[in-house]
Parts: C-alpha cells; sequence; structure tokens
C-alpha cells in the first residue's frame, strides 16, 4: 500500500492532518524555491495567462497545462492558483514526452519554463515543489554563469551550441523569444526521515501535554528489515511508547519489554504502513494497521506511565529524563533504533497532541504543530521512495572538487554519469581538515559512503559500500568495466566533515584490432612461438568467441624465457599496467582484478614471474573476450591456450550426478552462487567412504547427506579446509544414497570430486604433540570422551599474520585451546611497536566439532590441544598463516636462493645479438633511427652508441654498449631477480669484464647485493671492447689477427705476425727454403772436412772453418745489395796451434 493511499484511521483528522500538511508544504515553496511569487505583479497581467493546452501523461497518470507565453515567476503564480507546480520532470521519458507534447507542435516551436530555479542560493537548484534536484538534462556549456540567469527551461530549437530538448537557464522574463510554462496538476512534495537503526533518532527537550488516562501513537513506517526491537518513540526513561518486535506493534507500559502487550498480526517489510496504538487507562487499548483492528490490550496493560523509572544511566548522571525519544528507546537505554523510514508521528488525545510531519526537507532540526522543537542526531530527509534531499553534484571526469562541509548526520550527495565502452574508473576522497579533538570518541567515529548505479543509495539498498577506517576520511577505489549510467553515491558521517575533496577519473577502452588482425584461441588448443621483444612496447592479441555460457573461461601461458604478462576483458582490450614489473617491497605475483560494483568480474590480469600465466573468468557469457600478453622485459618461445569448463546441468538437487567408486569426475569450476549436486550408493558392508576433492584451485566446500540433499546449513558431514582440496570421509557408512553438495563463497577452477570405498581407517595417537604445518590438513582424527589430544606450531625465526586455527567434520563435541608464548618487544632495542598483544590462551567450544580460533598475531611456539567432551571420530584440523619476518632489527634480509643451475642467463654479447634482432626490423644487418622509437633526447642517443659516425648502429656497436662493465653486471642481475646473489654463483658465469667479486663484496658476506653492484659501477674499468676482440689496443677492423693479443701487423702478408717472423720483411718461405738449401750444403762439407782431415794437420782445420763461414754468407747475402769493400790488414802467421796455454797467460799477451 503507497503512503499516499492510505492516511489516518479517524476521517476528520485525516482531512485536518492533510490540509494542514498541504498549507505548510506550500508557504514552505513559497518562502523556498518561489521567491518570485512574492515579486510584486499585477491581477491583469496574471489574467492575460492563459491555457493553451492540456494533457494527460500515460506514464504516471498527472495532468499538465501548457500556459500563454510569460516570465518565470508569472508562470510559477499561475501553477499555484491553479493547485499544481511548475513542471518537476523526474526522468529522461518525463523529459521527452513533455518535449513532443508541447514543445513541438507541428510546425511550432516552443521554449517551455520548468520549475527549476537557483534564484535563492547561485549554484543550489531547486524544484518549484521542493522535489530534490536529480535528474538533469543540461545542453552544452549549461548551466550559464550569469548572475541573473537563475530559471531553467527546455530548448524548443537550436540555441547555438545548445541542441533542442536540452535544459538552459535564463533571466526571469527573457524579451528575446517567448516562453511558454508547463504546470503540473498535484500537491508539493512530502518529506520523510530516514534511520539508520545504528544511531539515528531525534530528541525533543520540550515540555509534552498531560494525557489524562488516553494516549493514541501513530505514524507512518516503512521499514526494509524487521527484525528486532526498532522504536518508533518512547518518552522519558521508560515512559510510554510505540515500537516494533518482530515485526509486531508492541506498546511500552512497563520497564519489562518482555511483558509489553504487542500485536496480533505483523506489518510488511519496504511497504509504507500507517499503526497506531490507541490506551485508554480505563476501557484497554486496541493496536491498528492501516486503520484496520491488529489486537487488543487488556485494561490491565493499558498504563501511561510517566517516564521516571530511575534507571542506572539516569540515575548516575543525575539528568532529568524527561525528553520524548524519536526513533530509538527512551533515556533509560541507548538501544533498539529504528531503521527505515518514519513520516507523520502523531502523539495525542482529543485535548492536546503533537504532530511531527516533517516538513522541513532539510537542516538538523524539525518542528511540531505545536512549536516543539526536535534536535536531528543523523536521521536523513529523503522523499517517500527514499530518495535522499540533498544538492546532487555531479562529478565529471578528471575534475577535482573541494571544499565540502557537511553536519554530523547530514547526506551528501554526488553522481557521475560513466559512458559506455568505461575501461576503468577511480574514485578518490579525502577530509584534509581532520584534526584531533579530545570529544571526538573515534572508536565510534563512523563514514557511511554507498552507490548505487541509476538510483538514489540507501544503507539498506545499494549496489556497493565503500569501507573507511575510523581514523579520518580517506578513499581510493578502483572499478573495472563499469556498466554505462549514472551512478550515485551518499556520503555521511556521525561527526562533521569539514574540507572534503572528491576526484574521479575514468578512461574509455581503446578500440581493440579487427578479429582477422588477432588470433583465435579454441578449447584447449594451444598456440605456440608467441614472442614479444624487449622494450619493443608491443603487444600480442588474441580473441575467445564465445558463443554459450561457461562455468570457467581459463587462459594460460607457459613455456620460454623472458617475462610476459596476461590480460582478458569482455567485449573490450583488457586493461594492462606495470605492476607486474615494477620493483619495490611488494610481492608483485598473483593476479589483479579491479573491484565490481556487483556482478562477476568480466575482467582478470596475471602478473608472475616467468612467463606461467593465469586469468579466469567465471560465470562467463557469452561475447567476446579480449586477450593480450604484454611485457616489459621481453618474452620468447611463449605457448597459450584457451580452456572452457561449461556450465553444470546438476545445478538442481533432482539433477545430481551419481559418482562411481573411485572414478574422478571433472574438472568442474564454480564461484559463489553456483552449487552442484552429486550422489553415490553405498551398499551394505562399505567400511569408510570418502568424498575427495582433486587437483584445481580456489575454495571450494564439500557437504553431504543421507537420503536427503544437503543444504549449506543442513548437512549430516561436511568439509572447512582451506582451498579446493576439501575432502570428507568417515568409517563405517549407513548403506544408501548419500548426496553431496559442492559450492564456494569464491571460487574454484577445474578440480576433480571422486567418491571411493576405502579400507576402515584407525586413528593411532601416542600421546605425543603433532606438529602442525601452514595449510596441512590432518583428518580422521579419534578419541573418547575426555582424552586430549595435542598438536603444536613452530615458527622459528618468522612469525604470524592472521593464524586460523580449524577443527571440523566427523561426529563429537570438543573444545579447541591454543596457547601462545608471550611476546617479548623487550628483545628489541627500538622497544614496544604499536599496540600489544598480551593474550597467550585462546579458546574455542561452541558445542560441536566445529571450532575456530583466531589470532592476530603470533610468534614462536603455539601449542594446541583438542579436548574430547564426548566421543569425536572423523575430525580434522588445520592451521593456516600469512608468514612474516619477525618484527626488529635485521641486518640484511636473507639472500634469495640462487638459480637452478641451467637456468638461462644471457650473457651481454648474447643479450646484445637478441635486442639487435628486435630492433633490426628490415633484417640489414644495421640499426637505423627509423627503427629505434627513442623518446626526446634520441638523435644524441643514438650518436652515443654510433662509434663511428656512419648514421646506423652495426652489431658490434650495440655490443659495446651493452657489454660495458656497469652495463654488464646490471643485465646479469636483472635476469638472476635477486637483491643479493652468492659470490659462488657469479663467479659460474662467463663474463665478457675483468671482475674481482670479492673487492665488490664490500662487507665481507661471500654475497653480493644490488646497492654493492650500483655503488661498484660508479668507478668500474670496462676491459672489454667487441671493436677490439683481443685486447691488444688495434681495432679488429686495422687488427690483422684481431684474436691474437700478440700479434696486430703482418708486414710480408705470409699469414705471420710480424711478432713471430723469422725475418720481419722476408717471408718466411724464403728464409725456410734458404736454410734448406744451406742444410744441404753443410752436410756436404762436413762429410768432405771430416774426410780430410785424416791427412792434413789439425791446424789446417782452423783455416777450412773460415773458408766455411764466408761461403755460408755468400750464400745468404741479397744479390740486390753489394758487399762492402774493406781493407783487412793480413793475418799474424802464429805458428801450429798450442794445446796446453799457460796458466798465466791472458788474451793481451797474444798482441804484445
Amino acid at each position: 500500500m503507497g503512503k499516499c493511499s492510505a492516511r489516518l484511521n479517524n476521517e476528520k483528522e485525516r482531512n485536518e492532518i492533510v490540509n494542514r500538511k498541504a498549507f505548510i508544504l506550500t508557504a514552505l515553496m513559497v518562502m523556498v524555491s518561489a521567491s518570485p511569487l512574492i515579486t510584486p505583479t499585477s491581477a491583469n497581467e496574471l489574467e492575460e495567462i492563459t491555457i493553451i493546452d492540456t494533457a494527460v501523461n500515460p506514464a504516471n497518470n498527472h495532468t499538465y497545462h501548457l500556459l500563454s507565453a510569460s516570465s518565470w515567476s508569472d508562470a510559477a503564480s499561475v501553477a499555484r492558483s491553479l493547485d499544481g507546480f511548475l513542471v518537476t520532470i523526474d526522468d529522461a521519458e518525463e523529459d521527452q514526452w513533455i518535449f513532443d507534447t508541447f514543445a513541438s507542435d507541428n510546425d511550432t516551436k516552443r521554449h517551455l519554463w520548468i520549475g527549476l530555479s537557483d534564484s535563492n542560493d547561485e549554484g543550489d537548484y531547486r524544484w518549484h515543489d521542493g522535489t530534490p534536484f536529480v535528474y538533469r538534462n543540461w545542453g552544452e556549456g549549461q548551466p550559464g554563469t550569469g548572475d541573473d540567469e537563475d530559471y531553467v527551461h527546455i530548448t524548443g530549437t537550436n540555441m547555438g551550441s545548445i541542441e533542442p530538448a536540452t535544459w538552459n537557464d535564463l533571466e526571469d522574463d527573457p524579451q528575446y523569444f517567448p516562453v511558454y510554462g508547463v504546470v503540473e496538476i498535484g500537491e508539493g512534495a512530502d518529506y520523510a526521515l530516514r534511520f539508520n537503526g545504528d544511531d539515528d533518532h531525534i530528541v525533543v527537550d520540550e515540555e509534552m501535554p498531560d494525557w489524562d488516562g488516553h494516549l493514541e501513537i501513530e505514524a507512518w513506517v516503512n521499514i526494509p528489515d524487521l527484525d528486532g526491537i526498532q522504536f518508533i518513540t518512547m518518552f522519558g526513561d521508560y515512559g510510554w511508547g510505540l515500537y516494533l518486535n518482530d515485526g509486531y506493534l508492541a506498546y511500552s507500559n512497563e520497564y519489562s519489554l518482555s511483558q509489553n502487550p504487542t500485536s496480533d498480526v505483523a506489518i510488511q517489510e519496504d511497504v509504507w504502513t500507517h499503526v497506531k496504538v490507541v490506551i485508554d487507562t480505563e476501557n484497554g487499548g486496541e493496536f491498528f494497521i492501516d486503520n484496520q483492528s491488529a489486537g487488543m490490550i487488556d485494561v490491565n496493560d493499558s498504563q501511561i506511565p510517566i517516564g521516571d523509572f530511575g534507571s542506572n544511566d539516569c540515575f548516575q548522571s543525575g539528568a532529568d529524563c524527561d525528553e520524548l525519544y524519536i526513533g530509538r528507546m527512551g533515556a533509560g537505554c541507548d538501544c533498539n533504533y529504528f531503521q527505515g523510514m518514519l513520516d507523520d508521528l502523531r502523539i495525542g488525545n482529543s485535548m492536546n497532541q503533537s504532530m511531527w510531519m516533517f516538513t522541513e526537507g532539510e537542516g538538523g532540526i524539525t518542528e511540531d504543530d505545536s512549536g516543539r522543537i526536535g534536535d536531528i542526531h543523523g536521521a536523513a530527509w529523503v522523499m517517500p521512495d527514499g530518495t535522499i534531499i540533498a544538492q546532487a553534484i555531479e562529478i565529471e571526469n578528471g575534475e577535482y572538487y573541494s571544499g565540502f562541509d557537511s553536519g554530523a548526520g547530514d547526506t551528501m550527495l554526488f553522481f557521475m554519469e560513466i559512458p559506455e565502452n568505461t575501461q576503468y574508473l577511480t574514485l578518490s576522497m579525502y577530509s584534509w581538515d581532520f584534526e584531533f579533538d579530545e570529544d571526538i570518541d573515534y572508536e565510534n567515529l563512523e563514514y557511511e559512503i554507498y552507490i548505487s548505479k541509476d538510483e538514489i543509495p540507501s544503507a539498506w539498498d545499494h549496489d556497493y559500500e565503500i569501507e573507511v577506517f575510523d581514523w579520518g576520511l580517506y578513499v581510493y577505489e578502483y572499478f573495472e568495466w563499469p556498466e554505462a549510467g549514472t551512478y550515485w553515491m551518499t556520503v555521511s558521517s556521525n561527526y562533521d566533515i569539514s574540507n572534503m575533496e572528491i576526484n574521479a577519473y575514468w578512461e574509455l577502452a581503446p578500440e581493440p584490432p579487427e578479429l582477422d588482425e588477432m588470433t583465435e584461441l579454441n578449447d584447449g588448443i594451444a598456440v605456440t612461438g608467441q614472442r614479444i621483444s624487449r622494450g619493443s612496447g608491443d603487444s600480442l592479441y588474441f580473441y575467445v568467441d564465445l558463443e554459450e555460457e561457461l562455468a570457467e573461461l581459463r587462459v594460460n601461458t607457459w613455456g620460454g624465457p623472458g617475462d610476459c604478462e596476461l590480460h582478458i576483458a569482455l567485449n573490450g582490450l583488457p586493461i594492462s599496467d606495470d605492476w607486474g614489473w615494477i620493483e619495490d617491497d611488494f610481492d608483485s605475483e598473483g593476479k589483479n582484478s579491479g573491484r565490481q560494483f556487483n556482478g562477476q568480474p568480466t575482467s582478470d590480469s596475471s602478473y608472475n614471474p616467468g612467463n606461467d600465466e593465469t586469468v579466469q573468468i567465471f560465470d562467463a557469457q557469452p561475447g567476446i573476450y579480449y586477450i593480450m600478453m604484454t611485457t616489459y622485459s621481453g618474452c620468447r618461445e611463449v605457448s597459450i591456450q584457451a580452456d572452457f569448463t561449461y556450465s553444470p546441468n546438476n545445478v538442481e538437487p533432482d539433477s545430481a550426478i551419481e559418482l562411481n567408486d573411485g572414478i574422478p569426475y571433472g574438472p568442474l569450476s564454480g564461484f559463489e552462487g553456483l552449487d552442484q549436486y552429486f550422489f553415490i550408493d553405498v551398499p551394505v558392508d562399505v567400511e569408510r567412504l570418502e568424498i575427495d576433492l582433486n587437483n584445481g584451485d580456489g575454495e571450494a566446500k564439500l557437504m553431504i547427506r543421507l537420503d536427503q540433499y544437503p543444504t549449506w546449513t543442513t548437512y549430516d558431514k561436511h568439509s572447512n579446509a582451506p582451498g579446493s582440496g576439501d575432502k570428507i570421509g568417515f568409517n563405517d557408512p549407513t548403506p544408501g544414497r548419500w548426496y553431496i553438495l559442492l559450492g564456494s563463497e569464491e571460487f574454484y577452477s577445474r578440480v576433480d570430486i571422486t567418491a571411493s570405498f576405502e579400507d576402515r581407517y584407525v586413528w593411532s595417537y601416542d600421546g605425543e604433540p603433532i606438529q602442525l604445518f601452514n595449510e596441512e590438513e590432518i583428518g580422521g582424527m579419534s578419541a573418547p570422551e575426555g582424552e586430549e589430544l595435542y598438536f603444536f606450531i613452530d615458527l622459528g625465526s618468522e612469525s604470524a599474520m592472521d593464524l586460523t586455527i580449524e577443527t571440523w567434520g566427523g561426529e563429537g563435541d570438543l573444545e579447541l585451546i591454543a596457547e601462545l608464548e608471550e611476546f617479548d618487544w623487550d628483545d628489541f632495542e627500538e622497544g614496544p611497536m604499536g599496540r600489544q598483544f598480551g593474550e597467550t590462551e585462546y579458546q574455542s567450544d561452541y558445542g560441536e566439532a566445529d571450532e575456530e580460533i583466531y589470532v592476530f598475531f603470533a610468534s614462536g611456539r603455539i601449542d594446541i590441544t583438542i579436548f574430547a567432551n564426548t566421543d569425536i571420530e572423523d575430525i580434522s584440523i588445520i592451521a593456516s598463516w600469512e608468514s612474516m619476518d619477525m618484527p626488529g632489527p635485521d641486518p640484511r634480509p636473507d639472500p634469495d636462493p640462487d638459480p637452478v643451475p641451467g637456468d638461462e642467463i644471457l650473457a651481454c654479447d648474447d643479450f646484445a645479438d637478441m635486442i639487435f634482432e628486435d630492433l633490426d626490423l628490415n633484417g640489414d644487418g644495421d640499426i637505423t633511427q627509423d627503427e629505434i622509437d627513442f623518446e626526446d633526447d634520441g638523435e644524441e642517443e643514438f650518436k652515443e652508441i654510433d662509434l663511428n659516425q656512419d648514421g646506423v648502429i652495426d652489431k658490434n656497436e650495440l655490443m659495446a654498449e651493452a657489454c660495458t662493465c656497469e652495463n654488464e653486471l646490471m643485465i646479469v642481475f636483472d635476469q638472476l631477480e635477486s637483491d643479493i646473489t652468492s659470490i659462488e654463483l657469479l663467479s659460474s658465469l662467463t663474463w665478457k669484464n675483468d671482475f674481482d667479486f670479492f673487492e665488490i663484496d664490500r662487507d665481507n658476506d661471500k654475497f653480493i647485493s644490488y646497492d654493492e653492484v650500483e655503488e661498484y659501477t660508479e668507478s668500474c674499468v670496462t676491459t672489454y671492447d667487441p671493436l677490439d676482440r683481443d685486447g691488444d689496443g688495434t681495432p679488429d677492423d686495422k687488427d690483422a689477427f684481431p684474436d691474437d693479443p700478440n700479434e696486430d701487423t703482418d708486414t710480408d702478408g705470409d699469414g705471420i705476425g710480424d711478432n713471430s717472423d723469422i725475418i720481419a720483411s722476408v717471408n718466411n718461405d724464403v728464409v725456410w727454403i734458404s736454410a734448406s738449401a744451406l742444410g744441404l750444403i753443410l752436410v756436404t762439407i762436413f762429410g768432405y772436412l771430416f774426410i780430410r782431415s785424416k791427412s792434413e794437420p789439425e791446424y789446417a782445420w782452423e783455416y777450412h772453418k773460415d773458408s766455411m763461414s764466408e761461403a755460408m754468407l755468400s750464400q745468404i747475402q741479397s744479390p740486390s745489395e753489394p758487399n762492402p769493400i774493406e781493407n783487412i790488414p793480413p793475418a799474424l802467421d802464429l805458428g801450429p796451434p798450442t794445446k796446453e796455454v799457460p796458466e798465466e797467460m791472458i788474451i793481451s799477451d797474444l798482441y804484445d
């Protein structure tokens, strides 16, 4: 039932209140939004305005009048005299209908006044009837900035760049063309207050009448959730009041709410409902719902308590506690808040009343019909349909808006027009004037930010809620592929917001290549040999043309050297960025998907080291999925493949699939909201039944039930293990049909399910503690009542964040206990940091086998005990945590493990070869500037590499640049992908330059860090020159022996360097031939002399030797050079040789 379809029980009171409210609203409109109404206007001028046309809009059944041309003010006055207002346009359909009906009539074109104006406050637009300004259709460049352009019209013809049927603002009475008013018949805007159910309420610190034994309380309510106790109103400290208890009306007649009378029937959710209670202390009371009796109240329960109970809060504070509370329980209890919309609250009898009609529509106070003031704490002004009453502010793309202030409980309203094919949206919001205030309870500081598409959100009806921390207003949100439409956002807080700044930025997706320019991926077929050159900025494009719905679309890449990233998106190019390769202190591995406003994500990205990447789309709908491979460092010989997991047919219990003993079924993929059903028939004498999930990844849950379908809340046995490897196993299963439910609260990918009959499993425990490892399950545990099972976790030098210990499955009741070592902050020089964690014992005992302990931070050893409250059987336990280094001083991080021997580490010359091959686009063996996409200083960089300045870079010149000592080190370290590497590993690699790694190792730890390398490169000397391979100082192009450091010249051209020639200027062949001839001569001579020596005196041999020497010299003397003529004195005749020379004789004695 609509709020306006029924009012109060008493017809006379109904008419009186409605008329009064209409009068108040009319007066309010005159004061707030129609100031031209009080502009002096002669009766004659108004009488000249006539009704030209009348039409009824079939969409809302409202009557509209077209007035003759006039000023906006005169048209507004006539509209009021016709019991209407200048038209309020709520949406595009009404806007178009008005234009088609009144602005374009055959050949007549008209400009039309509508009821929108900012004449009271520049930029603060209000509708004539008080409706909040939400829908808008401004023409290009509108609204204008002129001081007198305060009144809005629909353009009937082109006005420069302003198209027909759009809005423009004008002065009140333009003289250059006529404007015709359009009147919409009906009452003015009706307002209500919306309460959030947490702390919104109204306090009226005014004296209330004496009800003299008769009291009536009634109101209009619209409640989204009827659970719990929700007070409409209460007076004082446990005084009289009306409230709802799980949807039933209840009257507060005493302190104990459980003794309060309640109605026989409940109201409905999300419907405006009139509720009422009548109390007469002498005759009893009665409840009414929508003017129908909903239950009687006994006279003994028809008291009217005066609200002076004396509760502890009131007694201790000394407060009077005699206020009227609306939207919560009274002064004695800060509790039982109202959630929903409230209007037209009346408290009274035939003599007195307090009527709260909430006609203000804005501000922090409200007033009843007798002038009593109520202070509004947090409740928001809304229209009956829940539309927030606030000045809607458009956030345009890339613009920054600042200076927004709002009081506690006020709501700010913003909207964004997101176009089609928007690739991503970022939203940021800050409050810069947030300062510490000792009066603020920061633990209770709250911000509420909600977003909805195409409708204004509320706390209970929104598409997305932004979480804000309690230390200040700081928001950054990132959304991928938002649907086109108008996104509304409300911002409120229970404390003042000052100088808030807001910004939104969105970007349209680039146009993808044509399909025939991309490679199509088909289910299960790999495409191999994919390559992207390093630094090229190129991407590889693929697509999947999906014609039917899938449970999962999965795309993988693998193989080859390098590091490529993978991206996918539906109906547009995916977003790719540098997050996968930026080196920082954060782990860059993993996946990235922007948040979605609702539904499953339609895009995904994967950033892992190497080329092993996976992107997944769950609940994939038909369409074109664009896939991109991107890279910064290059990749080669990569394979890519798409795999389809079709939507299952067993999503309903009656379509469950039968499993057979030991036979896997799969692969299966699923997501939150998709349940799959199976069953297995268990015969007699089966010792053990196991249901096991294998392979795949993600998060899955198993629930089983005998002879009936399990649900998420009703099952015989279930799994609770993290990940997708869940398992249920138990001995002695009851023969019959066991139904299995496979589901997820997140997603699971390509898992197999197996049901098998196994031998009986008997848990054996020797009483010694069992070590638990991260995310490794121990199952099948049993123990009799009273027995304890012991476990422990040894974190060693690490600490654990978000430690969770869980037990589940099987039968019985247990208690889970964990004891932690107390963390000693005194071990660190800095002392305690942040919040202290003093609790060392945790326990969980909910009366079942499903127990869980959560520890935010732990270190050292954790002892865990399972105590069997009853016999327990087939219990599982698992512990999971996030590891982190122990806080405190740490001189250096542990080095990453060395790469596995055999992993490809490119030397600088091989690296240069690869780069050269990538850059030499035309394959002519040279690189020109046209083949390189240099930045601003590209020409200078090119010249530095082009050593011979011939205008091209050859392979050796590129290698010379790549193999400088600093570049060689950096190239290798980049490939190692580690900030610290052992000297042993570095020494095993092949280097072009000469490096002393012990010299680089400044701290002598036998490991070289990236910082040490950077410092060393500042002064290192390059010893390798690809233009002088042998390093002898002679360039290769001038070196006759470029690989022999001992030779560089071959003067005689015999292929042997001058340093190795017998005679540098004589060909060695000539020398050797001459030597051979000389050898023959010597042999002949020796033979001859040997014979002669037998017949001649011994001294004759001396003369023959001299003659032989002269002959040898004559053989090797160059014929072109005549022997010089010298005068040689005759030799002395010294007689025959003497064998024995006197000891005292010296050489000079021979000449004496």
